[in-house]
């Protein structure tokens, strides 16, 4: 997920630089493993798509561009990426879906693709959208819309009503992964992903063992 929405962070990096770095961390462990691996970048539209292979040289490459890539879109529509997704792989694989999940009409798309593959979504928040500061006045722009605002953060209704929303997104994300089987990886861009990444895939792999 490229989308505007990506294009933020207020603890050092941006939520699609944290993104970009677990692309590449994945691309490595593809070669270690001798699998092919692909990749799909996308935001209203599909922004680029490469077919998976093997080899040093291919991993490379998506390394290269997934770090270096500059998106034509703002908007986000991962139905329309992971509809692609469902026509280019023919065979069951394991797909990482790496977004901040503030899309909205992905949820059948999901859903399809889960039946077939293993799907494995890794969502990538900053603090800021789980509780707004008490700042004051905020001028803020929608990475995706343009669209400039003005909040008056010292309300307290407005930051509780602001909690609320993002709670509800989240209890939401985790109710549909469960309904689909599907792996859920929750990052945020103040805290290293190293450590998490790790924890889940010994638990994946203890439990794909049994």
């Amino acid at each position: 997920d490229l989308s505007g929405s990506c294009q933020f962070g207020t603890r050092g990096e941006f939520k699609s630089e944290k993104m970009a770095e677990i692309c590449a961390v994945l691309a490595l462990a593809a070669i270690a493993n001798n699998d092919r691996v692909g990749m799909l970048l996308a935001t209203d539209r599909l922004e680029k798509v490469v077919p998976p292979r093997k080899g040093r040289r291919h991993v490379l490459r998506l390394i290269r561009e997934v770090l270096g890539y500059e998106p034509e879109g703002d908007g986000t529509d991962l139905a329309q990426g992971l509809d692609h997704l469902r026509h280019v792989l023919p065979h069951r694989s394991v797909v990482f879906l790496i977004s901040d999940f503030l899309s909205e009409g992905y949820k059948k798309a999901l859903a399809v693709v889960a039946r077939r593959h293993d799907v494995i979504a890794i969502a990538v928040e900053d603090p800021m959208e789980r509780s707004l500061p008490n700042a004051g006045l905020l001028h803020m722009v929608d990475g995706e819309s343009g669209r400039l605002m003005v909040i008056d953060t010292s309300d307290p209704a407005l930051r509780r009503r602001f909690e609320q929303d993002a709670l509800r997104r989240r209890n939401e994300r985790q109710a549909l992964c469960r309904r689909h089987e599907i792996d859920l990886i929750e990052l945020s861009t103040d805290r290293p992903y190293e450590a998490e990444l790790v924890k889940f895939f010994r638990r994946r792999a203890r439990r794909l063992s049994r």
